[in-house]
């Protein structure tokens, strides 16, 4: 076990070391393995690599990088909260992404009072609905990282966790193609005779050595009729492959909504639209939460806002990391393709591209198939842009793995990733504020590491002086909505027969019926949802997923929701406010 205070100073010396070496005047401090950054660039890409560059030393658990660029804005505390007193909790989970929701169910099986607090509307807003839903071997991770060691493990947790919560999950497996693209670096340095040698046996034992140290299952696959057995239309000078049985797929806004069910169900409260603005401390340990619409009395705080989880450790006193947002954009394919591919596709190229692991071919749980992502540095945490060089380059990456394949898109977009400058998970209790649990930092592989991390934060606040007495009542099963579209003809006249509303369809794309959105509206309702929205509804029975994309659907949804909700059809929400479907009565045009 290494001194801090010596650790501290071995990181200053190498620190002020990198430093020396850039065009900038840069300023800094370690306290406890933490180092904070000062100082002026001209270009955001600047303030990127310095703080990776810092990030990536040994021993350094978080950076602070208070870095300006341009003219960055530091974040203003602000105590806004009204004095109304909203409870007293054991436990306050701030974000109701994968992660949040994931340690609400978790710690649902306890005899506590736990409360969910989340500044949207609904769950799965942010981060995690704009996800491919691939749930990772581990293998692609680095060796010695934590987020690494959280996939396998969380990986293995998938199936009961399916089974239990009631929805769709698939290991698909993944094929690991090798082709002559594999080694670039290599190609024109070695004879052909001895390249290709390398890249069919020497590189697929190098991953398969690899999968071992990982405890991964894996399969070399030399056999080319093999390969192409397994998926038809992949490219055809591949050279071998590896088969990594283990990785599937899921719907991450799915899991999420089912998450919050069972918690709920299991006594857990969850404050919507409701945004964290301060807290109260004692001799340096939280005793309360502050917000926007009053204040909680809580012990302890878990941390997982995601995007903003660095804002909110800020205002906690005890900011240890920075979050730089990273935006990763998909490209969407109609599910009339899906007979392209079967399984997580990737062409293995060495050394990997930087801050990402390059992206896949897959098929989604509802049968569509996925490009990308991509992996782009913006500052911009709310960025949802989607530009004409990403789709471009998602192409020219992925086009050439099924090179056939048609290019039928129903759409693309894009979400960001919280990032931090260690390039790993941070899963941890506050160095400086007892009661606080960092949970930061949470990217890919983040939704297949998720029910590993939910483990780790029980054993986290255990060790922190959290009484946990398993609830003898817990109910780990969550029933899903019906899906009309996946029932047989007998059970649907059976549906139909008991109720009529499952022979209205509104979405004719994906066979939605009217009474799966009422249920779902109902469902909304349940989890404590003020502001029904047309994402929500979206989300849960995939209505205005289909090839038109709502075209045909959207405005009968409107008029349920206002039906159901006694609204004005104009007040309907999109997915938060201020999206607002309309401007108001047609009246406001004679005033």
């Amino acid at each position: 076990m290494y001194n801090v205070n010596i650790v501290d100073k071995i990181l200053s010396w190498r620190i002020g070391h990198i430093l020396r070496n850039i065009n900038y005047d840069i300023d800094f401090d370690v306290r406890d393995r933490i180092v904070f950054l000062n100082g002026r660039v001209k270009r955001y890409e600047d303030y990127i690599d310095i703080g990776l560059k810092i990030g990536s030393i040994k021993w350094v658990e978080g950076v602070v990088n208070n870095i300006i660029w341009n003219e960055k804005k530091k974040l203003e505390k602000k105590n806004t909260s009204k004095k109304y007193f909203l409870g007293e909790y054991d436990v306050i989970i701030i974000g109701a992404g994968i992660i949040g929701s994931m340690i609400a169910r978790e710690l649902s099986k306890y005899s506590l009072k736990i409360a969910v607090v989340e500044r949207n509307p609904d769950v799965s807003q942010d981060v995690s609905k704009a996800n491919n839903g691939l749930i990772h071997s581990g293998l692609e991770e680095k060796l010695g990282k934590k987020k690494t060691k959280l996939c396998v493990k969380g990986n293995k947790m998938y199936d009961k966790l399916a089974e239990e919560l009631d929805i769709r999950f698939k290991r698909i497996g993944g094929l690991w193609l090798i082709t002559p693209r594999s080694l670039p670096k290599i190609r024109d340095k070695v004879p052909e005779p001895l390249y290709l040698f390398i890249l069919k046996f020497i590189l697929p034992f190098i991953v398969k050595l690899k999968a071992i140290i990982l405890r991964i299952p894996v399969r070399i696959i030399w056999n080319i009729d093999k390969i192409f057995k397994l998926n038809p239309y992949i490219v055809r000078d591949v050279i071998a492959a590896i088969y990594v049985p283990t990785i599937g797929i899921i719907e991450p806004y799915e899991l999420a909504i089912a998450l919050i069910e069972n918690a709920v169900e299991n006594g857990v409260k969850i404050f919507f639209e409701t945004k964290v603005t301060g807290f109260r401390l004692k001799n340096n340990r939280i005793i309360g939460v502050e917000t926007d619409k009053g204040v909680f009395k809580t012990r302890f705080v878990i941390n997982s806002a995601g995007l903003y989880a660095d804002d909110i450790a800020e205002l906690a006193g005890t900011r240890e990391y920075t979050i730089h947002p990273r935006k990763g954009t998909l490209i969407l394919f109609d599910k009339s393709l899906s007979r392209y591919v079967n399984h997580e596709l990737v062409e293995i190229e060495l050394p990997r591209p930087e801050r990402t692991k390059g992206g896949c071919i897959n098929p989604t749980i509802s049968n569509h198939i996925l490009w990308g992502p991509t992996a782009i540095e913006t500052p911009y945490k709310e960025d949802r842009s989607v530009s004409k060089e990403e789709l471009v380059t998602i192409y020219r990456k992925f086009g050439k793995i099924v090179p056939n394949m048609p290019r039928k898109v129903i759409r693309y977009f894009a979400g960001t990733r919280p990032a931090t400058f260690i390039e790993d998970f941070i899963i941890r209790p506050s160095k400086w504020v007892k009661g606080f649990i960092h949970v930061a930092g949470i990217q890919s592989p983040g939704l297949t590491a998720a029910p590993a991390i939910a483990s780790l934060i029980i054993e986290i606040l255990k060790k922190e002086g959290l009484e946990l007495i398993p609830k003898r009542h817990f109910k780990p099963k969550r029933n899903a909505i019906k899906r009309f579209s996946m029932l047989s003809l007998e059970e649907r006249e059976k549906l139909i027969k008991n109720n009529p509303k499952y022979g209205r369809i509104i979405c004719f794309c994906e066979l939605v019926s009217e009474a799966e959105i009422i249920e779902a509206i109902n469902r909304m309702k349940m989890i404590g949802v003020k502001t029904i929205t047309l994402e929500g509804i979206k989300f849960r029975t995939r209505a205005m997923m289909g090839r038109c994309q709502g075209s045909f659907c959207c405005l009968r949804i409107l008029k349920m929701i206002a039906r159901e909700n006694n609204i004005p059809l104009w007040r309907n929400i999109f997915k938060k406010k201020p999206s607002e479907i309309g401007l108001g009565d047609i009246k406001i045009f004679l005033r």
